[in-house]
């Protein structure tokens, strides 16, 4: 894992681990072992640690952490880690580090206690573990703020935001940049002519260091999740007391950590969300090649979709029989980017050729030499149709084509087509620029190597995929319209609709269920519910509510008023008038005597509603495995993340208790609540 060459005096440490140059304890044997024998070796006057493969390392293995069981698992990770960094630091001979790439957590953490630090131009430079719930455990909040000072330190530490090859050097993070052909011979002229300078005892940018927007960071993160305040505390100790107090301090936080639930549903989270791409069923298949990519329609998915692919570097024309929607959706696309211009995130030459991959046409013939197509037409079957009908006319027999249906069964698409074997669902989430999940659906006749295509392209253009079975609302929305409804069943019953949107603000979502439903528009909701419970009797409609808000034309934001009121050009939600009216006529014609409802109750019907779905769509195999579905209430619902998943929730609250609670609430409330028959089979194990 460490190659050892020897060049004009220069020992050459190469981490060799494909592909990613993970650091396994394994490598950290052979590399103190190699720093040992470099210093031994008289023809040697300095070293050089470097990656093989063109980059330098992401970091530590992410596997060991599915071997810290305890605390003292945590803490003896965490200290061979550090000692192995410490060994580098300590080397008689100096040290330079040549990175290249992604230079992320432990990888950084390395390069940091080497006395030189080059990069080439296109690096970045991260400390992410603050997003897995956890400290960084080699040292890494003891020399970052001695070699940057504490306040840029602790904004890395504390969003795990990266920083570029420039912005690096002007921090001192790196000594110099240069071309990666030039590595060896730029750290022989920095090892050869610079002061030697171990990193845990410099103290030039450590002085009368300032908390303030750190503190600010650490103060607006929940308790549940601990890494935030355990980074702070731990740069404060090592400036404060010392550098060696500060490693024994990380050590220990570490393995607190690493004891919270939060921690372990982050770290869950990440296994699950790489798991999704391994389909099982497809291995083997390869996917098609795809050089070409069109878009039909350009409303607000299709403009979304076809900014997702032109900002990974993929050319794409986009069809709309409606000139004027094309122009809408390239001016809304060119605004995105023009933002990224101005904000200096992108250069002007990048600007310019990321805006001209994507080009437009009326005509349907115009999209013959794509490979793949995604259609992205309003919601309606017979709509959709009709367009899937006009791209297989205008394509090749083997295009791929693609629908971004949210709900409607890929089966009733496929009416009418010559070959419905190539027809894939790829459905995006809004906006699909920023959105991370793609649902992949496929039905019984989607050929396979159809499947295997559209995972390919979700995950080559950033997104995670999630493959799903073809049914109505497929995998997100068949879990989310029923929590959306039962939003509206809480108003009925009485609840406030700011105290249901703050009971789940509070549970941990971006957002509560009723704002969320003015954004995107009740009629929406509306309209999908209508699909679904055609197929899921046992879901019942919607609350009256929802039918007389949308007859009265209160839509949402989009109307200026929905559940809430707001101001032209202005989203602040403000009491309505108008809703509460509707509300309180449907609680008269219904016989509904409101009542107060508890913050508990809220959540609790909420988050069971869909917990009990969520295990219907296991029981009826929809989703692949456990924790796809958990990955994507994450990504695509925002369900929060240190809570691992709807399932992995049910799992730690337990499924007997899980069980009971829906039981009671199928009695009060009727059959959406009860539990299915696979949770009884689970029940236990």
């Amino acid at each position: 894992m460490i190659d050892y060459s020897i060049t004009e005096g220069l020992c050459i440490l190469r981490l060799d681990n494909p592909p990613l140059n993970a650091i396994t304890f394994e490598m950290l044997d052979e590399l103190r072992a190699a720093i040992v024998r470099a210093n031994a070796d008289g023809s040697v006057s300095s070293i050089v640690i470097t990656g093989a493969g063109g980059g330098f390392s992401t970091g530590a293995d992410v596997n060991i952490f599915k071997n810290i069981a305890d605390d003292a698992d945590a803490i003896e990770t965490s200290r061979v880690f550090q000692e192995a960094f410490d060994a580098v630091e300590a080397s008689g001979k100096p040290v330079a580090a040549a990175v290249a790439g992604k230079v992320i957590g432990g990888a950084l953490e390395l390069a940091m206690a080497c006395h030189f630090r080059l990069c080439d131009a296109a690096a970045r430079f991260s400390m992410p573990e603050v997003r897995l719930g956890i400290n960084p455990g080699a040292g890494g909040t003891q020399r970052l703020p001695r070699l940057i000072g504490a306040s840029e330190a602790l904004k890395m530490l504390l969003t795990g935001a990266s920083v570029d090859a420039d912005k690096a050097r002007d921090l001192g993070l790196v000594d110099a940049v240069c071309e990666p052909e030039r590595f060896i011979e730029a750290a022989g002229e920095l090892l050869a002519g610079g002061q030697v300078m171990k990193t845990s005892l410099r103290t030039d940018k450590t002085g009368d260091p300032d908390y303030t927007q750190a503190e600010k960071l650490v103060s607006a993160e929940r308790d549940e999740i601990i890494a935030p305040r355990k980074i702070l505390q731990l740069v404060r100790i090592g400036l404060e007391d010392s550098f060696e107090a500060g490693l024994l301090a990380e050590r220990d936080a570490f393995a607190e950590c690493m004891r919270t639930l939060a921690t372990r549903n982050r770290i869950y989270l990440f296994f699950a969300t790489r798991k999704t791409a391994r389909a099982p069923g497809l291995e083997g298949i390869a996917p098609r090649r795809i050089s070409s990519v069109a878009v039909a329609g350009m409303g607000s998915m299709g403009s979304g979709i076809a900014h997702a692919l032109i900002a990974v570097g993929r050319s794409v024309i986009v069809c709309d029989a409606d000139e004027s929607a094309l122009q809408r959706g390239l001016k809304k696309i060119r605004k995105s980017f023009d933002k990224q211009l101005d904000s200096g995130r992108i250069s002007a030459d990048k600007h310019r050729s990321t805006l001209d991959l994507v080009s437009t046409t009326t005509s349907w013939e115009d999209l013959a030499p794509a490979d793949l197509v995604i259609e992205a037409v309003y919601e309606d079957a017979a709509v959709k149709r009709a367009v899937l009908g006009e791209i297989e006319s205008a394509c090749g027999r083997e295009t791929i084509i693609a629908t971004n249906t949210s709900t409607i069964s890929l089966d009733v698409l496929a009416e009418g087509m010559g070959r419905p074997e190539r027809l894939v669902g790829l459905h995006f989430f809004n906006p699909a620029q920023r959105m991370p999940l793609v649902e992949v659906i496929y039905c019984d006749g989607t050929a396979d190597v159809v499947t295997a295509t559209a995972m390919s392209l979700a995950k080559s253009i950033g997104k995670t995929p999630v493959l799903v079975r073809n049914r109505e609302g497929f995998l997100v929305n068949r879990l989310f319209v029923p929590y959306l409804k039962e939003a509206f069943w809480l108003l009925q019953d009485g609840a406030d609709p700011a105290a249901i949107d703050s009971a789940m603000v509070e549970f941990g979502f971006a957002m509560g269920p009723l704002t969320l439903i003015d954004m995107a528009g009740i009629d929406i909701l509306a309209f999908t519910d209508d699909v679904l419970r055609r197929v899921f009797a046992y879901h019942g409609g919607p609350s009256k509510i929802v039918t007389r808000l949308v007859a009265a034309g209160c839509l949402g934001q989009k109307s200026g008023s929905g559940v809430y009121r707001y101001e032209p050009g202005d989203y602040t939600r403000h009491d309505s008038p108008s809703a509460q009216s509707i509300i309180e006529q449907v609680q008269h014609d219904t016989a509904t005597t409101p009542r107060s409802i508890d913050a508990d109750e809220i959540t609790g019907r909420l988050v069971l509603r869909m917990v009990s779905e969520a295990f219907c769509i296991l029981a009826e195999q929809i989703a692949q495995r456990q924790s796809d579905i958990d990955a994507a209430t994450v990504l695509g619902i925002g369900f929060p993340g240190f809570r691992g998943g709807i399932l992995k929730y049910a799992r730690d609250l337990g499924l007997d208790t899980v069980i009971d609670r829906l039981e009671e609430l199928a009695e009060r409330f009727g059959s959406r609540f009860k539990p299915c028959e696979l949770m009884y089979e689970m029940k236990g194990t």
